[in-house]
């Protein structure tokens, strides 16, 4: 069939009633109008998604015109593609803003890795020094002997609670230091 031997009336009621012939007879008829508004938007560089866009607001212009408007299926078709387009061009451009205001922060991080720190003995020596004897006892048992918390806190006859604070104060003490 020849899209040139129908108005638009008459394809789009074959749409509206299913027909499939007539939905690539208004395909052929209003690819170039896609294609100039893909250049228009300068989407050219995805045409192929820009395109199958274009074409998903075609079906979606035909199936929801209603004659009733008295504005031609052209003008209506023209409308809906050119904010569908708009809509992509701004969400495209809100992400792109995204990445530039991130970038820099994600470069940064990435080109600015901290070296891998080695502390030597007398660091370490230094950080045990500052902890008590309590402190001392429960750090070599949890951290050199890897035992639980409940089996140091029998080792030591007291409260599990008293354990963890101590180990909470261990770490205090150790990023304190290191740091």
């Amino acid at each position: 069939m020849d899209f040139r031997k129908y108005n638009d009336h008459e394809i789009i009621f074959l749409i509206q009633e299913g027909n499939e012939e007539a939905l690539s007879l208004m395909e052929e008829k209003y690819k170039l109008l896609i294609a100039k508004k893909i250049s228009k938007f300068n989407l050219g560089y995805e045409y192929d998604d820009a395109y199958q866009e274009g074409l998903i607001v075609l079906v979606r212009s035909a199936q929801r015109f209603k004659p009733v408007f008295n504005k031609s299926f052209t003008r209506y078709f023209e409308m809906n593609l050119e904010n569908r387009f708009i809509s992509i061009v701004r969400s495209k451009r809100r992400y792109f803003k995204f990445l530039s205001e991130k970038s820099p922060m994600l470069v940064e991080h990435e080109v600015h890795e901290q070296p891998k720190l080695y502390f030597t003995k007398q660091d370490f020596d230094d950080f045990v020094s500052l902890l008590s004897s309590f402190e001392k006892t429960v750090f070599e048992q949890k951290f050199f002997n890897e035992l639980e918390i409940e089996d140091i806190a029998s080792l030591l006859n007291c409260d599990t609670k008293k354990v963890y604070n101590a180990i909470d104060r261990i770490r205090a003490k150790l990023k304190m230091h290191l740091a």
